[in-house]
């Protein structure tokens, strides 16, 4: 994303008609110890992206996959949140994904011939998730634990602060969300993509403990705690919803899924 050049030679290779762009740095502890790093490919990536589609001459739809964390931390009275609420980043993970909205909604108002809509996904969860993150990380940790050789060792696990909200939703919705705005966004537009459904990080824990079938301690580590969180999480989606869209997977059976698959591809 940051090599125009490359970038370049890949649009011209393709001449695409559509274009989902989901690249970039994602993981916030790593914006937030090099953030020079996460606007260059967040926002000059982007930019970039933006402005060799434009001097293509064509006419592009292009989905840009922003972020919730744009929101920051909101009042009771504001959830769940709708896209017109003024965006209020905590880090810099979530600047860089305002910024690159801004351009991505400025280069749809002046140049007719790209279609761009932003994507606001919440907390998508799914197989394959990168073990950093939270179900993932959760779910490895508990099975280290159940399947321990040494049964004197404390059934213990590392979390942070389990008090938060999230509004989680399965990848599979996701990726039918970004297909149905390629197709039926309006340009200029911003769409939630949630469950519309608030769950704390505690209760994912708990279900996790569930399926284990095992007594876990969760043990607080501080360096998992952030101290830029967003207390509360959870969108409204009535926007996304009015194209046809839904949810079709809850969240608890998500978490079950990733956890039965991490427990047979690497604890069986």
């Amino acid at each position: 994303m940051r090599d125009y050049n490359s970038l370049s030679n890949l649009i011209l290779d393709f001449v695409p008609d559509l274009v989902f762009h989901l690249a970039g740095q994602a993981f916030v502890p790593r914006a937030i110890e090099d953030p020079s790093e996460t606007l260059e490919i967040n926002v000059g990536g982007t930019l970039n992206l933006l402005e060799l589609l434009r001097r293509s001459n064509r006419k592009v739809r292009f989905l840009y996959v922003s972020s919730a964390d744009v929101y920051g931390n909101l009042t009771p009275e504001s959830l769940p949140v709708r896209e017109e609420t003024t965006p209020k980043p905590l880090n810099p993970y979530s600047s860089s994904k305002v910024a690159a909205e801004t351009y991505c909604l400025q280069y749809a108002r002046c140049n007719q011939g790209l279609e761009a809509i932003v994507s606001r996904p919440f907390n998508h969860i799914g197989i394959g998730q990168n073990s950093k993150f939270v179900v993932p990380n959760f779910c490895k940790q508990i099975l280290e634990v159940v399947n321990a050789e040494n049964t004197e060792l404390p059934k213990e696990i590392l979390v942070g602060d389990l008090n938060p909200t999230r509004d989680f939703l399965h990848v599979q919705d996701v990726i039918e969300a970004y297909i149905l705005l390629a197709e039926r966004g309006m340009t200029g537009e911003i769409y939630n993509i949630c469950s519309g459904t608030e769950t704390k990080i505690s209760e994912i824990l708990n279900w996790m403990i569930e399926f284990s079938k095992v007594s876990i301690i969760p043990k607080i580590d501080p360096s998992r705690i952030r101290s830029a969180e967003m207390l509360r999480s959870v969108g409204d989606n009535s926007k996304l919803k009015s194209l046809g869209w839904a949810p079709k997977i809850s969240v608890k059976d998500a978490v079950r899924e990733i956890f039965e698959y991490i427990r047979l591809s690497e604890f069986s």
